[in-house]
């Protein structure tokens, strides 16, 4: 983790998710930068070696039009050299067991995902609380 803020990464290809996260963490004290999809983060990540340096946390979306967020994880780990290490949690209105099953079928895959995930947020009631929670976690104390 660099100094300041933990830089956090959401990609949602929803708007509302992406926007009710970003006010939740940012007045948690994170710095969050989104993404609408795996396209838009690859694209982020590529355009800027600072910003990729600075990511601490990924939360992503498990069900997206172009990749689930499992196989997000995992790539993120496979193709970055500079992020294997860095962990991300996925946060889906998909029910756990739908969440889970389809994270064992990438996890049996791929040593990145199974190093660097580290949990689940359903996006329901009190989804922000649980969310930041999790986030605590994994990441600390340490904030600006």
């Amino acid at each position: 983790m660099r100094e300041g803020k933990i830089v956090i990464v959401h990609v949602d290809d929803s708007r509302t998710a992406r926007e009710m996260v970003r006010e939740a963490l940012t007045e948690a004290g994170y710095e969050v930068h989104s993404a609408e999809d795996a396209q838009d983060l690859e694209q982020r990540l590529l355009a800027n070696d600072e910003f990729r340096a600075s990511v601490d946390l990924f939360v992503l979306d498990m069900e997206m039009p172009d990749l689930m967020g499992a196989q997000v994880g995992a790539i993120i780990d496979a193709v970055y050299e500079d992020l294997t290490h860095i962990p991300f949690i996925i946060y889906s209105g998909k029910q756990k067991e739908w969440v889970e099953k389809n994270s064992a079928e990438v996890a049996s895959m791929s040593p990145g995902f199974q190093k660097n995930y580290k949990g689940y947020v359903s996006k329901d009631a009190g989804a922000e609380k649980k969310l930041l929670e999790l986030i605590g976690e994994i990441v600390g104390s340490r904030k600006q």
